[in-house]
């Protein structure tokens, strides 16, 4: 078995995710325009900010996915949940 047949597809699709919303936005051509306006913004303003909303959405669901794989492997290895802290570390 390969490492790279290992990688659960919860990661792949964070990847994907994130990977989406940095390429995305480096693809000048297809935002160098001036219309259609949005209430009078250019669509080069607008197509950014919409970018960026997009990405804190896109950002949670990998967040999501990564932390659930993680929670699974912890509890697969009786690490427990690594939300809590550990007994005897609270200050």
């Amino acid at each position: 078995m390969s490492r790279l047949s290992a990688v659960k597809p919860a990661y792949w699709i964070a990847g994907v995710l994130l990977a989406a919303t940095v390429i995305a936005p480096l693809i000048v051509s297809t935002y160098a325009k001036a219309e259609p306006r949005l209430w009078g913004f250019p669509f080069f303003y607008w197509y950014q900010l919409l970018w960026v909303v997009l990405s804190v959405f896109t950002v949670g669901i990998a967040y999501k996915l990564v932390m659930g794989e993680e929670r699974k492997r912890r509890a697969a290895q009786g690490l427990g949940d690594p939300d809590k802290p550990a007994k005897g570390a609270e200050g």
